[in-house]
């Protein structure tokens, strides 16, 4: 024999007709601003990616000024998008200069 509980009280939220609409308006919203959030924050991990690339092409005596090797800069320039190459190859660069 199997009991079923029939206790719908104490499943039941007191809530009005609309609580449930504004309830679901507020995640809809509350995602819509967490999406663009994202998005605005892709664009300039885009962005700044971008202008790092610069680097790319520059001569020898701009790496050596600024502490680091062609390589890094390359190796530096394949890091994931999350990554800020900047601060790393800044990170690299206080390094490199530690060791000599």
């Amino acid at each position: 024999m199997t009991v079923f509980d029939n206790d719908f009280a104490r499943h039941t939220v007191n809530s009005t007709p609309g609580t449930l609409a504004r309830r679901l308006t507020e995640r809809a919203l509350a995602w819509l601003d967490r999406r663009r959030a994202q998005a605005a924050e892709h664009r300039r991990q885009r962005l700044d990616r971008a202008a790092y690339r610069a680097l790319l092409g520059k001569e020898d005596w701009v790496y050596e000024d600024m502490g680091v090797t062609r390589a890094d800069v390359e190796w530096a320039a394949r890091l994931p998008l999350h990554v800020n190459a900047a601060r790393e190859l800044d990170r690299l660069s206080s390094r490199n200069r530690m060791g000599r």
